[in-house]
Formats: structure tokens, C-alpha cells, sequence
């Protein structure tokens, strides 16, 4: 019997269009929570401001005081977390202390992962907490692109790891295994093959398009025909279409791992923080001045008027095959 998304229910409800067109509209508290446990990652790819060192604010790790303080706001609003950010979750010392402490809550909770860190000793602790949703991060649907994008020779290791994680899972309902991916210039024919090598493994595949604003083409390990192929893609401004309008902004808010809170997931420098939890709140930003700046503006689809949004485009919605019960903020 099929699985269900934990997230679904929450996702269909911030794809509600009324609410994203009129700035007025946006519940009490976010329908759920966005927490960087690090912006540190052990891979180097070449797409991201992370791995490609552009990336300019400090580094560090989420502390637990951070995080329990975060915590004693959450269980009261009952409010679904997702470990996502701009690193490795699986780097942080205390991930499985804080993902027990978020269950014991009563909170669903959802992790993305490079995959390299995970071990059968973690995998049967996300079974045992256990972990609502677990999202593996591809690039590319073979080994070939993937290494090209991820820098790191991972693709065969990362698919056995994930068939172990789901064998260990068993008939457990948790944790819900996604597996996620973007593409540059693969064929039909290799994202089906990728799609077959997985299909009776995990819940979930989507497949979108890579964002290439941050990359290095010279560290790109492509023949000259495919680099020119990947030159026309970022060339090509048709490809590309605006959130509309952003729904981020109406749902969910984004812990750093120090503290600040963004309006935003895909702000990896802190350009649209609207608050900090150490003299503040999270239902302060939620309600700030600058966020209800955001949601005036978006709402009007003027994504230019900042930095951030001015490149942020619906990759996801690009490819077939993106989960149509979720929303574009799951970037």
C-alpha cells in the first residue's frame, strides 16, 4: 500500500491561490518552519553558493539553545519542521538528539541529505524516532552527471544507500523517502532510467532543473559540445518562469543556523532576514513590517525589487513528474 506524503495536506493548503494573491491572507503562525542546522557541507558542487565558496556569510552550527528555544515556540502552534538550509544536516553533532526532541513534541519533521554521511546506524535511528519524511539530494540521473554537478564520484554508493534505507524502514510508514533531482541537458531516455532504478525503492521522485546562476563553468567536467550546450541553457531566459506569485512569504519562515530568520529558503547571504531569535520572536518577524513588504510586493509579482527574488525562478515546475501536492517553495 502506497505511502502517504506527511506533507501533502500542508502543501495543498499553501497552494491555496486565493490566499497567495491577496497579502492579507496568511495564517496567525507558519504553516511550517524552515531550520538550517549548518551552512557547512561536505560536498563541493559546482551549482551552489555553498559548495562554490561564493557564499559570504559565517559559518557555524545551530546551537542547542537555539534550537530549544525554537522549540518552546513551535510545540505550542503544533508547527511542522523541515531540516533544510544551506548544508549538510547530517554534519551537525546533535541532529539526532534535536529530531527526537522535535517527535517527542508531537512535531512532524522532514530532512533533506546529500546521502554521504548516512550510515545503517542513522538510518535505523530515523526508523526508530522516527523521522516523518527524508529527502535525498540528487543532481543529474546517472553517474556521469551527477559527478559532473556534484564534483564527487557518489551516484552508485548513494543509490545502494538509499535501497538500504528503505529495507530498513520495511513496513514502518516512516520515514516517507523522496528522492529529489535537477538536470542540465539529460535525455528522456536516461531520466526514465533513472526513474525505473528507483521506482519500487522510494515514494517519491521529482525531477527539475538545475539553477545555474551560481556556477563555475570552468571546474565543469564537460566535453566542449556539452559545456556549449549547458552555456545556452543559462542563456536562454524562456526557460525560466517567476513563482506566481511566491508562496514562501504567505507560509513558511527560515531559521539560520545562528538564530536570524529569513523570508526566505533560497537567501543564502541574509539579504531578506525580518528578524533574529535571540532579541526577538518568531511570530514578531512573522508579522514584521518587512515581511508584510514581501507579501505586498510578490502578491503584485514584482519579484524585482529585491535582490533575492529577482533570480528566483520555478525550476521544479519546469520537468514532468514534480509532485503536483506540493508547492514551489519545496525548492
Amino acid at each position: 500500500m502506497p505511502r502517504e506524503n506527511p506533507f501533502r495536506i500542508i502543501y495543498e493548503v499553501c497552494n491555496d491561490r486565493e490566499t497567495l494573491t491577496d497579502p492579507k491572507k496568511y495564517p496567525p503562525f507558519p504553516r511550517y518552519i524552515d531550520i538550517e542546522l549548518t551552512n557547512i557541507c561536505n560536498f563541493k558542487c559546482l551549482m551552489c553558493p555553498t559548495g562554490t565558496g561564493t557564499q559570504q556569510r559565517k559559518k557555524g552550527y545551530m546551537s542547542r539553545e537555539t534550537f530549544l528555544s525554537l522549540i518552546e515556540v513551535i510545540k505550542d502552534h503544533q508547527t511542522p519542521m523541515r531540516f533544510i538550509g544551506w548544508g549538510e544536516p547530517l554534519l551537525h553533532p546533535n541532529l539526532l538528539e534535536f529530531l527526537d526532541i522535535a517527535k517527542k513534541n508531537g512535531l512532524i519533521t522532514h530532512l533533506n541529505t546529500n546521502g554521504l554521511l548516512l550510515t545503517e546506524e542513522i538510518m535505523r535511528k530515523f526508523v526508530e524516532i522516527p523521522l516523518t519524511s527524508l529527502k535525498f539530494s540528487f543532481q543529474g540521473v546517472d553517474r556521469k552527471s551527477y559527478s559532473e554537478m556534484r564534483n564527487l564520484d557518489f551516484f552508485p554508493e548513494l543509490i545502494e544507500r538509499i535501497k538500504r534505507m528503505n529495507n530498513i524502514r520495511g513496513l514502518s510508514p516512516y520515514p516517507y523517502i523522496h528522492v529529489s533531482s535537477t538536470i542540465t541537458y539529460e535525455s528522456p531516455e536516461q531520466i526514465e532510467h533513472f526513474r525505473d532504478t528507483l521506482r519500487n525503492t522510494v515514494d517519491l521522485i521529482t525531477i527539475g532543473r538545475t539553477k545555474l546562476d551560481h556556477i563555475q563553468l570552468d571546474k565543469v567536467r564537460l566535453d566542449d559540445k556539452e559545456k556549449e550546450r549547458l552555456v545556452s541553457l543559462l542563456k536562454c531566459e524562456s526557460v525560466t518562469k517567476k513563482y506566481s506569485p511566491c508562496s514562501e512569504v504567505f507560509n513558511v519562515l527560515a531559521i539560520n543556523w545562528d538564530g536570524t530568520i529569513s523570508a526566505c529558503c533560497a537567501d543564502f547571504d541574509k539579504k531578506m532576514v525580518v528578524g533574529d531569535l535571540s532579541t526577538g520572536s518568531v511570530l514578531e518577524a512573522w508579522n514584521s513590517e518587512k515581511m508584510n513588504t514581501y507579501r505586498a510586493l510578490l502578491s503584485e509579482m514584482k519579484h524585482d525589487k529585491f535582490e533575492v527574488c529577482r533570480t528566483c525562478y520555478d525550476y521544479m515546475g519546469l520537468k514532468k513528474g514534480s509532485d503536483p501536492s506540493k508547492p514551489s517553495i519545496d525548492k
